[in-house]
This record gives structure tokens, sequence and C-alpha cells, in this order.
């Protein structure tokens, strides 16, 4: 279980930073809700890279699993804006 929440760590904290970095490359697809997503996605990441120290194994599952959806949620997201950039 330890792998998977470093894991599940690691990357939600890299989707972070890619959101962050996001502006800077792709302005038009930035938009201020991002800013709540970053932060969830660093909380959560920190949270799991700390080993789950202040969570018990349901709680650190239902995390990953909420991580999960969210990251899907977030590239899907942007892959829609994407899509409406490039038809205007």
């Amino acid at each position: 279980m330890k792998n998977s929440t470093i894991l599940v760590g690691n990357i939600l904290i890299i989707a972070a930073i890619a959101l962050c970095v996001l502006p800077f490359v792709r302005p038009q697809l930035f938009k201020r809700q991002d800013i709540l997503v970053i932060a969830a996605f660093l909380i959560a990441g920190i949270n799991l890279l700390l080993n789950g120290k202040y969570l018990d194994d349901l709680p650190q599952f239902s995390l990953i699993i909420l991580a999960a959806s969210a990251v899907f949620y977030t590239a899907e997201t942007m892959r829609l804006r994407m899509k409406d950039h490039r038809k205007q």
C-alpha cells in the first residue's frame, strides 16, 4: 500500500506543477478555478508522500481513488479546452 501511495502522491504533485506551468505555456487554457485544483493536488500529494502517517488504510485508499478521478477529470477538462480553443 505504501508504494501505491507514494506513486499517487508523486503523480499529484507532478500534475500540480504542470498546471502551475500552464499559464506560461498556454495562458488561454488556464482558468481561475485551476488554482483550487492545484492546491488540492498539492495537499493530497504531500499527504500521500508522508506515507499516510496521519491516515489509516481505508482513508488512504479513498484518497487514492479520489485523486485518480481528479487527475482524469483535469486531463479531460484540458483536452476540451484545447479543442474549444482550436475551433475559435
